[in-house]
Parts: structure tokens; sequence; C-alpha cells
């Protein structure tokens, strides 16, 4: 199944020697490497931890923050407590009322009150909310036009209604 002179065995995978696609074949860095791997052994590394430790006790900083970070793991990063976004935005109870919102942030944007991110987040937010007002609109609407249906329906003679 395998074609002549080709890289891969009879199942199709690479065959033993290819290097398997793109990329610099293992050369003499590679060798300098397995070499050092080969040379450093598990008590190597426990004298150096202790080497580092002893120095870290005597206060060397560096050598703290080495033991630190190779027995307790690195400290995430602190995050960054949010800001306040500083822009007077009216209450958002009505369609006029995300209009008018969204005319102030876009006052914002153009003066640099307000940078990217926080336009973002401030105009999904008033569409968001503008959304749920039609939402809520829509079916006060669709609740009345039901409730006059049913009016007109009782009003009508018996042999007068619709079906």
């Amino acid at each position: 199944m395998t074609k002549p002179n080709s890289d891969r065995d009879e199942k199709g995978r690479f065959a033993r020697g290819n290097p398997g696609g793109p990329g610099r074949a293992k050369g003499r860095g590679y060798e300098l490497q397995r070499a050092a791997q080969d040379a450093v052994t598990p008590e190597h590394v426990s004298a150096m931890m202790r080497r580092a430790m002893r120095l870290a006790l005597e206060g060397n900083l560096t050598a703290m923050r080495f033991v630190m970070e190779r027995t307790v793991g690195r400290a995430p990063e602190a995050q960054a407590l949010p800001e306040p976004i500083s822009i007077d935005m009216p209450e958002l109870r009505t369609a006029s009322d995300c209009a008018t919102a969204i005319d102030a942030l876009t006052e914002a944007i153009c003066t640099g009150a307000v940078n990217r991110e926080q336009a973002t987040l401030l105009m999904s937010l008033v569409q968001a909310r503008l959304r749920a007002i039609e939402v809520r609109d829509l079916e006060e609407r669709l609740m009345a036009l039901e409730q006059q249906t049913l009016a007109v329906e009782i009003d009508k003679p018996p042999g007068r209604r619709r079906r």
C-alpha cells in the first residue's frame, strides 16, 4: 500500500529516521543539550536546591524567589481593581432613556472620557436594557389586544361568533 521511496511505513506512519515534518533537524545543539541532561543527576539538583535554600535563608532575595517558585509555584498576577466609569448615564426605564444614554456615551467616547473597553461594555448594557424594554412593551400590547379580542367575542351574539 505504500509508494516506492516513501517516507512512511505500511500503516502510513512516518518510517524510522524520518524527521516527521518541518523544522530544523536535530543537530549539535540537541547533542549538547542531551549531554548536559545526562551529566546532571537528581543528586546534583538536590545539592543545588540545598545551596539555594541556604542562600535564601541568609537573605538573598534572588535565591528566595528561586526556591519559592520551584517549591510553591509562581504567585498569580494581582488583578487590578476595576475603576468606576466616569460618565453620567440616565436611568434606563424607557427607549427614550436608552437613546439619551447612547448620546451621552457617544459624547464620552469622542471626548476620551471612556476607553474602548468601557464603551463596549456600556453600549452592550444599554442595548440589553433596550431589548428588555421592547419585549416588555410588546408583551403589554399583546395582552391588551388579547383582552380586547375577548371583550369583542363576549359582546357578540351567539350565532355570530368567529370560529
